[in-house]
């Protein structure tokens, strides 16, 4: 009975932690970067909250049976016994928080082929095609010399971007690209039901060699054309589908 009354406490200030902390790290339309996607309050809160409620709970269980077994040690003052939850709560706070911090950020690196300039698309969803590899942290996204990445992965991640963007030679190395160099899209989806249902999501970026700057970075471009191509390649050699609006 007391494990269910901790689950429950628990689920209780997670609630509460991811409360605050999506409050806190909302940001105001009027503050944020263009072709960024940003979480509301309520996406924030209900993304932590499944995130965190897992790992606060089994933390709580833990902290309950160290503090059952402190209670069995009779040189431990009631004092002291307060003292050290307090110091436990505090901790669990300070983790969770940290996690919820780390849970909002995109963490995505991008291989380009060395001298590839212009629409960069990165497909999820895509039945048959690669898992997305990880490198400490991060997401690795192999682009093609077509300027896509297929992947099976379910979707992306979301939230502040903290991309990471890079030219690989034939040999492997990598340069570092600047983020003046690159132009986010945004994100957007496609759903089809030739053959099999098609639901795929993508983002995507426009990068430059030569014209880096915070005015390329804030520019809209139009993305379509480069879009529907690529699509329609990964219709063709993933389903087996040829778009009648091919391009």
């Amino acid at each position: 009975m007391r494990i269910l009354k901790v689950s429950l406490t628990s689920v209780s200030l997670s609630s509460v932690i991811t409360l605050i902390f999506s409050l806190f790290s909302y940001t105001p339309s009027a503050k944020r970067d263009p072709d960024t996607y940003y979480f509301s309050i309520g996406e924030s809160f209900l993304y932590n909250l499944f995130t965190i409620t897992p790992i606060l709970v089994v933390l709580c269980l833990l902290c309950y049976f160290s503090y059952v077994l402190l209670g069995k040690l009779s040189r431990f003052s009631h004092f002291l016994k307060i003292l050290l939850s307090i110091l436990i709560v505090g901790t669990l706070t300070s983790i969770t928080l940290f996690l919820a911090s780390q849970s909002n950020k995109t963490n995505d690196i991008y291989l380009i082929p060395e001298g590839y300039e212009g629409d960069v698309f990165v497909f999820y969803n895509i039945n048959g095609a690669q898992k997305v590899e990880t490198e400490k942290g991060y997401e690795v996204h192999r682009i093609n010399n077509k300027g896509y990445f297929a992947t099976s992965t379910p979707d992306m991640d979301y939230g502040s971007v903290t991309d990471k963007y890079y030219y690989v030679d034939a040999k492997g190395n990598r340069t570092p690209i600047s983020k003046k160099c690159v132009s986010l899209f945004g994100t957007g989806g496609y759903s089809t039901s030739e053959v099999e249902v098609v639901d795929l999501i993508y983002t995507g970026f426009r990068l430059t060699k030569d014209n880096c700057s915070g005015e390329f970075t804030n520019e809209s471009f139009d993305m379509e054309d480069s879009k529907e191509r690529m699509i329609n390649e990964i219709l063709n050699i993933y389903y087996g589908v040829e778009r009648e609006d091919s391009i």
